[in-house]
């Protein structure tokens, strides 16, 4: 078994880099034509070759076992000693002074053996070595010796910032010999894969397929290959491919290199990665492209001046232009080089025109005008186009300037109209507020006001406007309406309500308003619109028309209560009496005739105590506002002959008594018209939960409501009454006639379990 690197036994067949120990050491000097020395680790001389007789004329145990910088020159070793020489990787160069035979100092030029063209050892070298450093060592004689020219040369070329090939075209296939650093930068690959290979491989796109066709590549190809063929020079720009598959364009310049007989050897060829000017180029293209289309496609007029010994001459025009002036009656071959004249300007037309086009080469900046199409025509004339002209100069050298007249006649009549609208809106005698969209909190802030709402409230115009409307709310302002109002904003829903607002100076009064959306063409919602009133007088006197109807009902109904009743009563006992005597005298054909009287005066009774009950109920605690309805809906069955149900869902809960009383007369005045007005045989009363809300229903199957009272222009069926008596328990009041026939009277309110209420 080994105990030694001197004695491990040499490996079959793996030449002398395979060999330990000194046995190694005499195969690899052997191998090197220059002095060699293998230097330890603790800077002893190993090994020394026998080479350094013909450089130093020492022989090679002279040195051996020596420490290494003992043999150098004491300047030269500090010198290397501080740029970490001794200890660098390979590649390395150095010259330096050793002590020679005769104990002079001679120079010698110290280089890394066996290197790559990448810079890196072999693997085999470095199994030798281990952590030893080898040097070949040459004597120079005069001064520094000369670089070697082969490696000066390769350094040389790895420098130039070109991608740089040289092809051998008496090979088979002309294959790349020599290739330079920047080009296996550049593409990618290492140096191993691309000598010996055609250059071709650049086009090889990342799926494999080779880019010899289309834009040109094809033409190019075609050069590079004639020129090949012919010894020539030649340039082409090609589509060429990195090893990642990534695209880049390269302008390659072919030059061919010639032997002494005047044979082309070898192709140089000297490539330049284009990428980006290539893609500049085509963006530019591109973008020319672009502003061409927009040129020839806009809608308003657009051309180039020249302004040439006083006359502005046209050098080119869009179509939208061409159409303007042919329309005025112009007739020209071509707009290149046309006088004003021959564009239909009139004399007045081609002034102006001179007049801002020398006002703009005067001032450098932009000139625009007023004008008029056919030109000088009149203002309000119907064929007459409003224009804009801006005029702007163009740099450089000819005094050159563009164009551009925009058609603004229906825009200045909407600025008209918009004028005209919001001289209106600003003079309407009904307050007319606008918000942001925005509903939450610090919003919607209000945008505009006008001047009836300025007066409503109270404030002036600067103190209104970047609020919101919360800052009119105050202690008697319904929560419950405002919640109905948020939840319909919500939904981009119109909306309309009221409830308590408050002026500057504090004071209170019932707001009516409308609010509706105001949404662009894509139907969002950009701002709110309300309208506003103040009704409290309104309400006021609905109020006492209500209180005095009330009364009179009372009046009526104690009347006919305590006087038709008791009629009716002293009737009905005097007939029995009556219908008894006749019983008594065998008279008992006419007796029963009496009973049917009887009979028919206690029917009456009923009624008249029924329309009593309806013209004064008593007053309905809100738990009883049920079965009020189901006894009023009883009453108007038996008295009108039809039928007339109650139905109720989930636990519908009414705040106070006054609310029952309302939506009590609220079911009596819509059935009553039902019956009455609409000839109605069917009549259902419902009465349902529905979240925080209550739903009152009365549908009937009758004729349906006519449309004059729908739209508010008449009042005979007590709308009115109704819609204040459901804005009295905090709700909404909705009539519809369906269309397969009757009507329905629906009012939502609060529930009182909801809080709202």
């Amino acid at each position: 078994m080994p105990t030694s690197e001197t004695d491990a036994p040499p490996t079959n067949g793996a030449g002398p880099f395979a060999f330990r120990g000194q046995d190694a050491y005499d195969a690899l000097s052997a191998a090197l034509a220059e002095a060699a020395l293998v230097i330890g680790p603790d800077g002893t001389v190993d090994f020394a070759g026998r080479g350094l007789v013909d450089v130093l004329g020492v022989e090679p145990d002279q040195v051996e076992g020596r420490r290494f910088l003992d043999l150098v020159h004491p300047g030269d070793a500090v010198q290397h000693e501080q740029d970490g020489f001794w200890t660098s990787e390979p590649p390395f160069e150095r010259e330096f002074r050793m002590r020679s035979a005769t104990g002079e100092w001679a120079w010698v030029r110290a280089v890394s053996p066996a290197v790559r063209p990448d810079g890196t050892q072999p693997e085999a070298l470095g199994r030798v070595l281990g952590d030893r450093l080898l040097l070949r060592l040459r004597r120079r004689e005069d001064g520094p010796v000369a670089r070697d020219t082969t490696d000066l040369v390769q350094k040389a070329f790895d420098a130039v910032n070109n991608l740089v090939v040289v092809a051998d075209v008496r090979l088979p296939d002309s294959p790349l010999v020599v290739v330079n650093q920047n080009f296996l930068d550049t593409t990618g690959y290492s140096r191993e894969e691309v000598i010996g290979q055609n250059c071709r491989f650049l086009q090889l796109r990342a799926d494999g397929t080779r880019d010899d066709h289309g834009d040109g590549q094809e033409e190019a190809l075609d050069r590079i290959r004639t020129a090949v063929k012919r010894g020539g020079s030649t340039e082409a720009l090609l589509r060429n491919y990195r090893k990642d598959g990534t695209l880049f364009y390269n302008r390659l310049f072919l030059t061919p290199i010639r032997d002494g007989s005047g044979e082309v050897t070898h192709i140089v060829g000297v490539q330049n990665d284009v990428t980006d000017e290539v893609e500049k180029a085509e963006d530019a293209v591109r973008q020319r492209g672009l502003l061409e289309a927009f040129f020839d496609s806009a809608p308003f007029l657009m051309g180039v001046l020249e302004l040439r010994g006083g006359r502005v001459l046209h050098r080119a025009a869009n179509a939208a232009a061409v159409r303007l002036f042919k329309m005025g009656g112009a007739e020209f071959d071509a707009v290149d080089g046309a006088t004003p004249a021959a564009l239909g300007f009139t004399d007045e037309e081609t002034a102006m025109w001179r007049q801002h086009v020398e006002a703009c080469a005067a001032e450098g900046g932009p000139v625009s005008f007023d004008t008029r199409f056919p030109w000088g025509g009149a203002s309000g004339d119907p064929d007459t186009r409003d224009l804009t002209v801006v005029i702007n100069a163009i740099a450089g050298d000819d005094p050159t300037f563009s164009y551009v007249a925009e058609d603004v006649t229906e825009k200045r009549a909407s600025e008209r109209e918009r004028q005209l609208l919001a001289a209106a809106v600003e003079q309407a005698a009904e307050s007319i507020l606008v918000t942001e969209p925005v509903i939450d909190e610090p919003g919607p802030r209000i945008v505009y006001a006008n001047r009836a709402h300025v007066r409503l409230f109270g404030y002036d115009v600067d103190e209104i406007i970047g609020q919101t409307p919360r800052m009119y709310q105050g202690a008697e302002t319904d929560r419950a309406v405002l919640d109905r109002l948020r939840r319909a904003l919500e939904a981009g829903e119109p909306v309309a309500s009221e409830t308590v607002n408050y002026r500057k100076d504090g004071t209170p009064f019932v707001l009516q308003w409308e609010i509706a959306p105001v949404r662009d063409e894509a139907g969002r919602i950009v701002n709110w619109v309300g309208t506003q009133r103040d009704v409290t007088e309104q309400r006021r006197l609905e109020h006492e028309v209500l209180v005095a109807t009330e009364r009179e009902q009372e009046r009526m109904a104690r009347e006919i209560h305590d006087g038709l009743g008791q009629v009716l009563t002293g009737s009905a006992m005097m007939l029995s009496v009556v219908e008894g005597e006749l019983a008594a005298g065998d008279r008992a054909e006419l007796a029963a005739d009496v009973a049917r009287v009887r009979s028919l005066v206690g029917d009456a009774l009923d009624q008249a105590r029924a329309i009593a009950r309806g013209l004064s109920p008593v007053e309905i605690d809100p738990g009883g506002l049920v079965p009020a309805l189901r006894q009023l809906c009883d009453d108007v069955g038996r008295a009108f002959d039809v039928a007339c149900t109650l139905r109720t869902e989930g636990r519908p809960a009414v705040a106070t008594s006054e609310g029952a009383g309302h939506l009590f007369r609220i079911v009596q005045e819509a059935t009553t018209n039902a019956v009455r007005h609409g000839r109605a045989q069917s009549v259902e009363v419902a009465l349902a939960a529905d979240g925080d809300d209550v739903v009152l229903t009365v549908r009937d199957d009758g004729s349906g409501i006519p449309e004059a009272a729908l739209d508010g222009r008449g009042d005979g069926l007590g709308l009115r009454t109704m819609a204040y008596r459901a804005r009295r328990v905090g709700g909404t009041l909705d009539v519809q006639a369906p269309e397969d026939g009757g009507t329905v009277v629906r009012v939502r309110f609060p529930s009182a379990d909801s809080g709202a209420g």
